[in-house]
């Protein structure tokens, strides 16, 4: 069987992610994500298929060395190791119809993971940054106060 694709969803990934950086918003809709992880999982199935019927997986005989032509999308063919047994659907490892449906979820969870990820990170980021502004504004505030404490004093010793 042939490796699940994974361009595509990272390529969707990316898009979003670029369009949520130039929009400056810290936030996505789940309409939205949920959107773009279904039009990732689709676009890895339609992917997953066109790989399959370009490159199908090979598939061996005991006696007959190889067939290098690859099984079918129909997942009727057969090819037999002795008389008696008779292995369907291109072997043991599953057939195209797996292959398709977990090309479609890994779409739908690497668009998933990578902007889910993505987010959680900006708003963990953003509360720190927060913090930490609130805490550098009331240092300077207690500097200025330090500052302004002596030159009172001072005209009034005067």
């Amino acid at each position: 069987m042939p490796i699940v694709p994974t361009v595509i969803p990272l390529i969707v990934a990316g898009v979003l992610l670029g369009s949520l950086i130039v929009s400056g918003k810290r936030k996505i809709s789940k309409k939205r994500l949920i959107g773009a992880s279904l039009l990732a999982g689709l676009l890895n199935a339609a992917n997953a298929f066109i790989i399959y019927l370009l490159f199908p997986p090979t598939t061996f005989s005991r006696f007959g060395g190889g067939n290098f032509g690859g099984g079918s999308f129909g997942g009727s063919s057969s090819f037999t190791f002795t008389g008696s047994s008779s292995f369907r659907g291109g072997g043991a490892g599953g057939g195209e119809g797996s292959f398709i449906l977990l090309s479609f979820i890994a779409g739908l969870l690497i668009v998933l993971v990578v902007v889910g990820s993505a987010l959680l990170y900006v708003r963990y980021k953003g509360r720190h940054e927060g913090e930490e502004e609130e805490q550098l504004g009331e240092g300077k505030e207690e500097e200025q106060e330090e500052l302004e404490e002596p030159e009172q004093k001072e005209q009034e010793e005067i």
